[in-house]
């Protein structure tokens, strides 16, 4: 009786229930993202700021400076040279590329621990642990900024934030979050675009506040800013609902496997061409990460350089101006075009576009040519969002862990690279200060490559996708024409005729003599025809189901009764 069961649920399957997005989690890791952001945002342009104004002291021993609003020394100060302000400019870039490493080369064993163990430790405690060392290091920000302290105690923050996962940690326990939330269809692509999006677009305009409270006040209130919002973000995740809870408990034995783990998203898959896209999508996140870390740092720094010298408020308002429109445009395009655009046909021409404004950094000369720049940042942010989307729905909920493990890792070790740059634009400070971006729009080329080569597979396999689904179809309904020809010819003919005879305009019990001749002698017996009409009646859209049960059964003793006389 199961198999009659089993067989009768394939022929009469219903449309499965629409999947959604849930909105009230959907919801909190949203405000969680968006609070991290700001703080992070903020972080950023302090760190920047308050290096750059402490060293700038160092070197020419005039603690009256005010790098925030003219961060060109020699211009505010006319006992100063360029060699001095070329000076600042290194150490600091120095300073910020050892904090960084300090934190990277930690974070990529954490990373890999949190995502490899995602299992046995629950959701809730992926988002805990990497914002804790998150606080930790907000703290100590502020704590030298208030107490003036050596910036070696900077390196105690770094140091937690590494062991406990980093900025990637965080980011990992968010899109697993996402994930565990959303369904296994486009709507994943675009709820993961859109939280990009919407926390992009919130915490562009921080980089105005930031501005605004660095330059017109002591550093101390924006690190207090960071540290509550840091603070904030912890307390979000302790009460976050826990979607998935821990499925394994620790033990020598998932230590040994976390190898296996990790590359699965690479070996698990029997499919060849899902492999091949693994692997080409992790080439995009490796250049594309490596290339937005390291242009962060630099960027800041290059405004802050001859001839722009932009000071804080106007370095605020420029990356807010950029990181609004490259935001909007996933909040507004990708939702609009990803049908027209399938796959990651978007994220082409967003790599196209930070190319050209790439390029065009390297060669600016004045602000208007930094402007033009400007219009160019829609196309950052597509790449890596709509590709981590796109890789995402190839697996299923068990395989996000180690897919999002192998993406944070691949992230820190991306943000290690893209630290290195640091030394390119220090090292080229004395004869060509936009060698860096060169680099940066070759890297990204080399993106726009990997995806035109995801792109011609992704088709290719979802159209092989397409022929199957078009041949099982059909074979399916061969194979039920086959089985009740072969079953009894007399029962195929009289259930044509009894379906005829409906569509023509007969009732519902016209056609019971017909169908019980189909089933008389082998199994359908009147009694079933009473229970097909009853239900009939009860439920007009249950007839076809019932009337399908009533031939699988007799196809059904049909097969036993052959089998018997052999």
């Amino acid at each position: 009786m199961t198999a009659v069961v089993s067989r009768t649920t394939s022929l009469t399957e219903a449309k499965p229930p629409k999947q959604s997005i849930q909105k009230l989690p959907y919801f909190l890791i949203n405000a969680f993202i968006i609070i991290f952001t700001l703080a992070d945002r903020n972080r950023q342009l302090l760190l920047n700021q308050y290096l750059y104004n402490r060293l700038a002291r160092d070197v020419l021993g005039n603690v009256t400076i005010d790098t925030t609003s003219q961060p060109c020394v020699n211009e505010s100060d006319p006992g100063t040279s360029d060699s001095d302000a070329d000076r600042v400019q290194s150490m600091t870039s120095s300073m910020i590329m050892k904090f960084d490493i300090t934190g990277s080369v930690l974070a990529v064993f954490a990373v890999l621990y949190l995502g490899t163990f995602s299992t046995s430790l629950g959701r809730r405690a992926q988002l805990l642990i990497p914002i804790s060392g998150y606080t930790v290091r907000a703290l100590s920000i502020l704590a030298v900024a208030f107490w003036d302290l050596d910036i070696s105690w900077l390196y105690v923050g770094c140091v937690a934030e590494g062991l406990a996962g980093g900025i990637a940690g965080v980011y990992l326990g968010a899109y697993l979050y996402v994930s565990d939330i959303t369904p296994r269809n486009r709507k994943r692509t675009l709820g993961m675009a859109l939280l990009e999006g919407i926390r992009g677009i919130m915490g562009s305009g921080i980089n105005v506040a930031s501005g605004q409270m660095i330059q017109r006040t002591t550093f101390l209130v924006p690190a207090l800013f960071t540290t509550c919002g840091a603070l904030a973000c912890l307390l979000m995740a302790c009460v976050m609902p826990n979607h998935m809870q821990a499925s394994e408990k620790w033990s020598m034995h998932l230590v040994k496997r976390s190898y296996r783990t990790l590359i699965s998203p690479l070996s698990k898959s029997k499919d060849h061409r899902v492999r091949r896209m693994v692997l080409v999508a992790a080439a995009v996140y490796f250049f594309g990460f490596s290339t937005i870390y390291g242009l962060d740092r630099v960027r800041l720094l290059y405004l802050m350089h001859r001839p722009f010298c932009m000071s804080a408020i106007t370095i605020g308002w420029y990356q807010f101006g950029r990181q609004a429109l490259f935001n909007m445009t996933i909040i507004t395009l990708v939702p609009l075009l990803h049908r027209c655009f399938p796959g990651v046909s978007l994220a082409i021409l967003g790599a196209l576009a930070s190319t050209a404004e790439y390029t065009l950094y390297a060669f600016a000369q004045n602000d208007v040519h930094l402007y033009i720049a400007l219009a160019l940042a829609f196309g950052q942010g597509l790449p890596l969002n709509l590709i981590r989307g796109e890789t995402s729905r190839l697996f299923g909920t068990e395989e996000q862990g180690p897919l999002f493990a192998c993406m944070a890792v691949l992230e820190s070790i991306s943000f290690a690279v893209g630290i290195f740059m640091m030394s390119i634009y220090t090292l080229s400070l004395g004869f060509y200060a936009g060698l860096s971006f060169l680099v940066f729009a070759a890297m990204t080329a080399i993106v726009m490559l990997f995806l035109c080569i995801f792109q011609y597979l992704w088709k290719d396999y979802n159209d092989s996708l397409l022929q199957s689904e078009k041949a099982s179809r059909s074979q399916g309904v061969t194979n039920q024409s086959a089985s009740l020809s072969t079953s009894d010819p007399d029962s195929l003919v009289s259930h044509t005729q009894g379906s005829s005879e409906h569509s023509a305009g007969k009732q519902p019990g016209d056609n019971d003599e017909n169908l019980g001749g189909g089933g008389g002698g082998r199994g359908g017996t009147s009694d079933d025809m009473k229970m097909v009409e009853l239900n009939r009646e009860h439920d007009p859209h249950q007839g076809s189901q019932n009337q399908s049960e009533v031939v699988t059964e007799s196809e059904h003793k049909v097969s036993t009764s052959q089998i018997s006389n052999l």
